[in-house]
């Protein structure tokens, strides 16, 4: 029986932890209550435990032997969600995983199984989906305005020098730990484009290169053909000058097109219809300006698993592990793409 309100543990004090995951807890008070938090580096977590009054813990495996807990959050590097999310789901605990859901479509599909196999709950970070901007854009496709839709456009344009890869010992470095611009930085877009177009991938191409002296990819591009005629293009790289320029997608049809830009797709950068609807009145009080790239979309994310694991409501609006592994399978294709220098088909995986 879940504890009302929810009993959950951070496992990770990093930065996305401290800039997105903590102030979502403590701001859905009445669904949450912080019960501890745990990371390797015992420094980071006391240092949170002593802000919120809770335990510090050295592992994952030490806060579930210690204290009682209905769900946990995973904010370590990428190459650890599987394994703390098997460990944390054999515990019998529901999942809060950061993207992405897993480094290779195995590992997602093992995590997924996992959860069903313990009859807990999997949610993936994807917290773009929740923003305003991508929203509307998700209602007028869904409505019919764009006519045929022919192509969704990603491009990010940032810059990440080396003392990003070389903070934190190093794990943005490693393609083991992080994967490059493609993953680490944008799995969002990826994701983004799967969602807007609404369709399952049927082949990709990929190309990727490497600048920096690091183990993972710093630019690349590729073509994601979908099956119902989309053509998507990524164009991605981490040596934009002199900074961060553009992170944006852009939706191409008979009868409209939109792009949205800013930190975190919340700036509508055009919006154009060949004919008017009510979601023209709205895209202005869509924007948002968030402090940083993850948006505002971690609070929303955060009420919905809260209410959806007390109350059962809202659940086609959560994201679950299933919607978590659509990103997963084309970040793994598009490096299955480059490794090989061919073309990739689906489906990939078991399911």
């Amino acid at each position: 029986m879940l504890h009302n309100p929810l009993r959950i543990g951070i496992v990770g004090c990093g930065r996305v932890a401290r800039t997105a995951h903590f102030s979502a807890i403590a701001h859905h008070h009445e669904l949450f209550a912080l019960a501890g938090v745990a990371d390797c580096e015992l420094s980071r977590a006391n240092e949170k435990a002593k802000e919120f009054q809770v335990p510090a813990f050295s592992s994952l495996e030490s806060l579930l032997k210690e204290i009682e807990v209905d769900i946990v959050s995973i904010c370590v590097p990428n190459g650890y969600h599987t394994r703390l999310g098997l460990e944390a789901a054999k515990a019998g605990k529901h999942l809060i995983v950061e993207k992405p859901l897993a480094m290779t479509i195995e590992d997602a599909d093992r995590l997924i199984d996992a959860c069903e196999n313990e009859g807990v709950k999997l949610f993936s970070i994807l917290q773009n989906r929740y923003n305003e901007t991508t929203k509307l854009l998700k209602a007028c496709i869904d409505k019919g305005r764009f006519g045929r839709i022919t192509s969704c456009n990603v491009t990010v344009s940032w810059r990440r020098g080396m003392p990003y890869y070389l903070e934190d010992h190093r794990w943005r470095s490693r393609r083991d730990l992080a994967g490059g611009v493609f993953t680490n930085q944008c799995v969002h877009f990826v994701d983004i484009m799967q969602w807007l177009v609404g369709a399952p991938p049927e082949s990709v191409y990929a190309k990727m290169g490497t600048i920096h002296p690091v183990d993972v990819e710093d630019h690349g591009a590729g073509i994601i053909k979908f099956k119902n005629g989309v053509i998507g293009t990524l164009v991605l790289t981490n040596h934009a000058f002199p900074q961060d320029v553009e992170g944006s997608v852009t939706v191409i049809g008979e009868k409209g097109m939109v792009k949205l830009g800013g930190k975190s797709m919340n700036k509508i950068d055009l919006w154009s219809f060949s004919s008017p609807d009510v979601e023209d009145e709205l895209i202005r009080t869509a924007e948002s300006s968030p402090p940083t790239v993850y948006g505002f979309g971690h609070l929303e994310m955060y009420r919905r698993v809260g209410l959806y694991l007390l109350t059962g409501v809202e659940e086609e609006q959560v994201i679950d592990g299933r919607e978590g592994r659509k990103s997963v399978a084309l970040l793994h294709a598009l490096y299955e793409s480059d490794r090989t220098g061919q073309e990739v088909r689906f489906p990939i995986g078991k399911r």
